[in-house]
């Protein structure tokens, strides 16, 4: 049995699979970094010998070859024979050899194989001549065997005892695995195989072992946990069983049908209601086509035939002789290899619904046909409306002109009026040039003043003449694009500069002067009457409510620049601003601070109007109390075309 497998693994921490698994896998491990480790021990420990021979055949270069060369000079054989034994007692030194022409001599034993050599020469320094002189030289051989002998015993035995403490320590760990972890999982799986929902009996306790475990550790957590899961789970298992109970009432009372079918559509279960409404018996199946209140419902019998999931299958039935519309729906049942098992599904009562929604129906034709005959009032009224508002653009639209030609004609009589009196000095000197002349009085000093008075009156009557004319100019241009509806090509600077010069009465009341900026040469194709009284409406407002008790000097920009294929028109100015609870009521028609001083409430109306339907761009808004207000216009560069208007 799997319990007694259990409690045999129990007994030896070997038995464990998943505890060997571990063990294997530090042992590996171990293993692994044990050999490397030793490796670059060993690595180590040789480039330390090397190191060590060749700084003693070094020593003996550096050190001792004077020696053996002053020996060799004064022929002191065997004071050189003695110091090359003491040489090759020296450590890491096996083989000396001293050669001068045909004398040689050796100590130790001459090495074949696996050494490191070097031959150094024997000089000694002439005391007459100084000069260095070679008299012989001397080899050097050390043997690498002993090396090589020693790091294979070393590493044999470092992996000797590391093997061993590696093995050690793993099955202690294993120990202690064992101890902490599989006996408390064999615990829970016990626990686990006896459980039961419907009696969950006890709680899960586990061993906790001195020393090696934690009351709050991960597995103790893993214990709380399946506890609380367990708990949940007999909990749920009572919520289910109330809830299957609670739906089988449901469905005894329901007033919907619930019904089931097998393969062969035969009626297998059916909701009380069902069985009751159409005379049947729950302990006798009967096919679909053999209900004799379904005979009639062919959609419903198609839908069946088809064996696939179907819904709003409407069907009219004849119960007790009264006829009565169901809605049927079901779901097709298949299992894994996709063989039909049945249909499951219900049927919902909506003869209520039926008869609201026929009354609904008539209801909604006569209200259909109050709704075109509001609709056709509306019409009407609509045409009336725009007829009228047609006509207040246009009153508007003459009202400031009015207004703009009483202020031209003022402006105009300024430098008419100059004009005029440069000409009667003119005439006068005329006369006086005629009366001297005539009578030979004429002198040269009279002459010239005559003349030089003559002169500035003709200059102050051509420049007066010409500013009059410019004005005439700028107001009849700025006259006809306000009264005309004609789209054309037009340059903006020069319409918005005709138009702020035009302007200048209502300004000057100010005083301030409305600065334009913008490309000199931009092109737009438009209204420009409609822009020009867009652009005036908005300098009037700005005049006449904008600058009331302003500490600083009145300014106004209207700025323009092109942003992808519109025209943006910027106007600020630095008033007194508008407060933000009026934002929404400043455009709309006949809304006006100066009612009863001549305010209409129609120009920012008309200039709401005029932005987004006759030139068919966007208007933005923003004003801050003190600081001023910032309108921002999109307008299209080219202007659909569009047929004129007509008032009739």
């Amino acid at each position: 049995m799997t319990t007694g497998k259990y409690s045999t693994e129990l007994i030896s921490p070997l038995r464990s699979r998943l505890g060997r698994r571990v063990m294997f896998i530090l042992i590996l491990l171990s293993s692994v970094f044990t050999l490397i480790s030793t490796v670059a021990q060993l690595y180590f420990d040789y480039t330390q010998h090397m190191d060590h021979i060749e700084k003693r055949h070094i020593e003996i270069r550096d050190v001792h070859t004077h020696v053996l060369a002053s020996f060799m000079w004064d022929f002191n054989l065997t004071r050189l024979q003695q110091r090359m034994d003491h040489l090759v007692l020296l450590s890491d030194i096996d083989y000396l050899k001293v050669q001068s022409g045909n004398y040689n001599l050796a100590v130790g034993q001459p090495l074949t194989s696996g050494m490191i050599r070097h031959v150094y020469p024997l000089t000694v320094r002439e005391p007459v001549g100084d000069e260095t002189k070679l008299i012989g030289t001397i080899t050097v051989e050390s043997s690498l065997e002993n090396i090589y002998n020693t790091l294979i015993r070393k590493f044999l035995t470092t992996l000797a005892i590391n093997t061993l403490k590696t093995i050690l320590v793993c099955y202690l760990i294993l120990v202690i695995f064992h101890r902490s972890i599989n006996q408390r999982i064999y615990s829970i799986v016990r626990f686990l195989q006896r459980y039961n929902p419907i009696n969950p009996g006890t709680q899960l306790e586990v061993y906790q072992a001195p020393f090696i475990t934690q009351h709050d550790d991960e597995l103790s957590l893993l214990v709380k946990e399946t506890n609380k899961l367990t708990q949940s789970l007999g909990a749920f298992y009572q919520s289910n069983h109330l809830e299957r109970t609670r739906s089988r009432h449901f469905a005894l009372i329901s007033s919907d049908w619930l019904w089931e079918t097998d393969d062969s559509l035969r009626l297998i279960y059916a909701s009380e209601g069902m069985l009751n409404a159409l005379h049947l018996s729950e302990r006798h199946p009967v096919p679909f086509k053999q209900i004799e209140a379904l005979q009639p419902a062919q959609g419903l019998h198609c839908f069946l035939t088809h064996k696939q999931s179907f819904q709003q299958c409407e069907v009219i039935i004849i119960l007790d002789g009264i006829r009565q519309w169901f809605v049927f729906q079901a779901l097709a049942r298949y299992n894994d290899a996709h063989e039909f098992l049945g249909f499951r599904g219900t049927a919902l009562n909506i003869s209520e619904l039926k008869s609201g929604q026929l009354a609904l129906k008539q209801l909604n034709q006569e209200l259909e046909y109050k709704v075109r005959q509001r609709t056709d009032e509306l019409a009407q009224n609509m045409t009336q409306l725009k007829r009228a508002q047609t006509q207040l653009i246009q009153s508007e639209k003459f009202t400031a002109l009015g207004g703009l030609v009483a202020g031209v004609a003022h402006e105009v009589n300024t430098p008419l009026g100059i004009a005029v009196t440069a000409t009667s000095i003119a005439e006068d000197v005329r006369k006086m040039l005629e009366e001297s002349f005539h009578h030979q009085t004429l002198t040269t000093h009279q002459f010239t003043e005559l003349t030089q008075q003559l002169n500035s009156s003709v200059k102050l009557l051509k420049s007066n003449l010409t500013r009059a004319s410019q004005l005439m100019q700028n107001f009849k241009q700025t006259a006809v694009d306000q009264i005309s509806e004609c789209q054309s090509q037009f340059n903006i600077y020069q319409v918005l500069q005709a138009l702020i010069v035009s302007m200048y009465p209502e300004t000057r009341k100010v005083p301030v002067d409305p600065v334009l900026e913008g490309d000199k040469n931009l092109m737009m194709n438009s209204f420009p009457g409609s822009l020009t009284q867009v652009v005036a409406n908005l300098i009037i407002n700005s005049t006449r409510h904008a600058f009331r008790n302003t500490p600083v000097a009145p300014q106004i920009v209207i700025r323009f620049y092109v942003e992808d294929e519109s025209i943006v028109f910027e106007y600020l100015d630095n008033g007194i601003g508008i407060p933000e609870d009026l934002h929404q009521k400043i455009f709309e028609p006949f809304y006006t601070t100066q009612r009863g001083h001549g305010g209409s409430g129609l120009g920012l109306s008309l200039v709401f109007n005029l932005v987004t339907q006759r030139l068919q761009g966007t208007l933005q808004f923003s004003s801050t109390p003190g600081q001023g207000l910032h309108y921002r216009l999109k307008l299209p560069g080219q202007l659909k075309i569009q047929e004129p208007e007509t008032v009739s």
